[in-house]
């Protein structure tokens, strides 16, 4: 546990599987030391977008042109290439680029 906190100490931004490496253990065992003993947690990249005065008035009018554009193709499939947006602030990334 001792080996795997002064790794950190030396290189706090460097991968669980490169400590593992550096360290020789198995990338496992790391984590779990990581996680259970030095209670670090995974994290994730998100990426946010600041809402501006104006965006609310664009949003609204976009939907209301959607709405009419629905009425008028109502046999046809729509389809987008925008990302999932969850409300914790996360990014569904299998449809993002």
């Amino acid at each position: 546990m001792e080996k795997v906190r002064e790794a950190i100490e030396r290189s706090p931004t460097r991968s669980a599987r490169r400590h593992a490496v550096e360290l020789g253990m198995s990338e496992s065992t790391v984590k779990r030391i990581l996680h259970k003993d030095l209670g670090f947690h995974p994290y994730k990249m998100m990426i946010v977008q600041t809402l501006n005065e104006g965006d609310y008035q664009q949003r609204l009018a976009l939907a209301e042109l959607m709405l009419e554009i629905i009425k008028e193709h109502e046999d046809t499939i729509m389809m987008s290439d925008e990302a999932h947006f969850h409300l914790n602030g996360s990014v569904n990334k299998q449809n993002f680029q």
